[in-house]
């Protein structure tokens, strides 16, 4: 019995010795020193330290080893700072080698927490994309090219994607183009990410741009750290068509109408998803897909006759004739109303038609009755002017007349 228990005493702390640098092989290291002092080697090129403080608390104070003080508001321009409710997120390019101090309300229980060398890893863009396409893209923080899984600093990331125009050589070079934001990553396991917090931040790249050349930039724009990614891509018109035919009819259908350019798509490739909401109804789903060697689609749903706010939404699928990239497009939500049908009486339009008739009748009547009214008038005018003429040239000749 004496025997095991001296094992047990010599044994456990040589495990426990063992254990310890294995721990610090970690992608992530956490200290916890009364003093809050931490030591950063020379071969270490970047770095970042997540403090977490209690609370209420303000943002820490960082000392370098030769005694330089850095705060949150006043800091080097080789650092960024983000500061949180309860945390301090401190990302040094270059940092001096030796003992570092955090000098504050440091929580005893999460301690300050160190990673380096962490990189942003992102899937190529495809050099080609189309005006509406909607694509799956994902990118990755590592650390000693090992996934990052920090909750604490990834919760706090924010990569977006941006696109800046690239004007030509002859534009006004002074006048920078404006950048245009197309999708936000995220790490949440919602819409296109596959699962939630494992490190890898995905975005439903929504390419409503207009058609051009373009330089991506991925990058994060909270300052918790410094990382982007360039690429420059080329934004063609959406190969496909759609239009939307609104039936004023009980007995004709709504129809929307999808065309694929056969030059850019493979012919058969096409289908479309579409959700209908009709007044007085629940939404409900449409889905066709072409047949082989078509290129066309016609989607259609009853004109159920009530009135009041409608409206239809989707995406179509089709792939690349060039590339064979399979091709996601939204169709975004087209609002409409539906009103009662007019019915047309065709015996009052005949009334009418009549009635219209008989009024020019009685118009041009009325004109050639005011001509020979005229006419006549004028005739006897004319007489009276006559006669009078006549009867004073007879007194002139009489008044010459010498008497004998």
């Amino acid at each position: 019995m004496l025997r095991r228990l001296w094992l047990l005493i010599f044994y456990v702390p040589l495990c426990t010795w063992i254990l310890i640098p294995s721990a610090w092989a970690q992608a992530e290291a956490r200290l916890t020193w009364l003093d809050n002092r931490f030591r950063v080697d020379p071969e270490i090129e970047q770095i970042t330290f997540v403090v977490t403080r209690e609370q209420p608390s303000q943002s820490v104070v960082l000392v370098a080893p030769d005694g330089r003080k850095y705060y949150a508001d006043r800091h080097a321009k080789t650092m960024s700072w983000y500061t949180d409710k309860g945390m301090d997120i401190i990302s040094i390019t270059h940092p001096m080698a030796g003992p570092w101090q955090a000098l504050g309300k440091v929580s005893i229980n999460n301690g300050i927490r160190f990673i380096s060398n962490i990189q942003l890893q992102v899937e190529p863009l495809p050099a080609q994309l189309y005006q509406t396409e909607v694509l799956k893209f994902s990118a990755q923080l590592t650390q000693n090219k090992q996934p990052l899984l920090l909750r604490d600093f990834l919760d706090r990331v924010q990569l977006k994607v941006v696109f800046y125009p690239l004007t030509s050589i002859l534009s006004n070079e002074s006048n920078e183009p404006t950048p245009i934001e197309v999708g936000q990553f995220a790490d949440d396991g919602q819409e296109y990410d596959e699962v939630a917090g494992d490190g890898i931040f995905t975005v439903a790249l929504n390419v409503n741009v207009e058609p051009g050349k373009y330089r991506v930039e991925i990058a994060s724009t909270n300052g918790v750290f410094k990382r982007a990614v360039e690429q420059t891509v080329l934004v063609y018109p959406a190969p496909i068509t759609t239009s939307f035919v609104q039936s004023h009819q009980p007995l004709t259908s709504h129809s929307v109408n999808i065309e694929a350019k056969a030059d850019q798509t493979l012919a058969g490739s096409l289908a479309a998803y579409l959700v209908v909401k009709q007044p007085q109804q629940k939404p409900r789903i449409i889905q066709r897909s072409s047949h082989r060697q078509q290129s066309h689609l016609v989607l259609t749903w009853p004109n159920d006759a009530q009135i009041g706010k409608a409206w239809w939404r989707g995406w179509a699928y089709v792939t690349d004739s060039l590339t064979q990239r399979e091709l996601v497009f939204r169709l975004s939500q087209q609002n409409y109303t539906q009103v009662a049908a007019v019915a047309v009486d065709f015996s009052a339009s005949l009334a009418q038609q009549q009635a219209k008739q008989q009024l020019i009748i009685q118009n041009e009547q009325q004109q050639r009755l005011l001509w020979v009214v005229i006419t006549n008038i004028v005739i006897v005018i004319g007489v009276l002017v006559v006669l009078l003429m006549w009867r004073r040239k007879r007194v002139v000749q009489s008044d010459l007349i010498v008497p004998k």
